[in-house]
């Protein structure tokens, strides 16, 4: 499994070369940028002391939906509470959540919005999952590069699994591209409560409950060819 760490439009390079240095540190290695080119200034290169190569590979992008084009699973962190969203996972849960459907997965990302604001509802819309990082004051909060070290810390034991070579059939991303067909076949409009909470509960889906719904959802679809 590839984690994939995204900074969308990161502000400050200091920040970002802090995030470079708490994914290699942590044995991470992949770290894309959206909408910024802040990670090629000088101060980025001074901070990433001994992960410099984090960012001279780092990919850009101009959307997020690109840098996320080729991902399976997203995820989102926010220090904000967000209407709509039914689920929402600390930090320190994502491991067990990933390591439960690892088999599923080839590419993961965790993305981080700006220093500034965050991440919008419209980039919030292009992710999975919701987490957050439990703090005890909402002031000062966490910067950009503290943030990026707890997550990475959190997922230190998915560090080993991050190659594969394999794309499972079963996979994830499969089973998300099958569902959303099936509910605008059934005529649900994304912006509908239940399309929303069938995608969420989605990604919260342990590897047997994905089994069956691929094979649920054969079923359903061969029912629907035969009438």
């Amino acid at each position: 499994m590839d984690i994939i760490f995204v900074l969308v439009k990161p502000a400050v390079p200091e920040n970002i070369g802090a995030a470079a240095r708490a994914i290699k540190t942590m044995g991470f290695k992949q770290l894309r940028i959206v909408a910024s080119n802040q990670h090629q200034a000088k101060p980025a290169s001074i901070l990433a002391h001994g992960a410099r190569e984090v960012l001279e590979q780092a990919e850009s992008f101009a959307t997020l939906p690109e840098a996320l084009a080729d991902v399976d699973f997203s995820i989102a962190t926010s220090a904000k509470s967000r209407l709509g969203r039914r689920y929402s996972y600390s930090a320190n849960q994502l491991s067990s959540q990933l390591q439960d459907k690892q088999q599923h997965l080839q590419r993961v990302a965790i993305v981080f919005g700006c220093e500034e604001a965050g991440l919008s509802n419209e980039e919030l819309d292009c992710c999975d999952l919701l987490s957050y990082v439990p703090i005890a004051n909402s002031y000062p909060s966490l910067n950009l590069g503290q943030a990026v070290m707890i997550y990475a810390y959190s997922l230190t034991a998915l560090a080993e699994a991050q190659v594969r070579t394999d794309v499972p059939e079963e996979q994830w991303a499969n089973l998300k591209n099958r569902s959303i067909n099936y509910l605008q076949f059934l005529d649900f409009k994304p912006q509908s409560k239940l399309y929303r909470w069938a995608m969420e509960r989605l990604a919260v889906a342990d590897s047997d409950d994905i089994k069956f719904l691929h094979l649920l959802l054969n079923k359903l679809i061969k029912n629907n060819e035969a009438r």
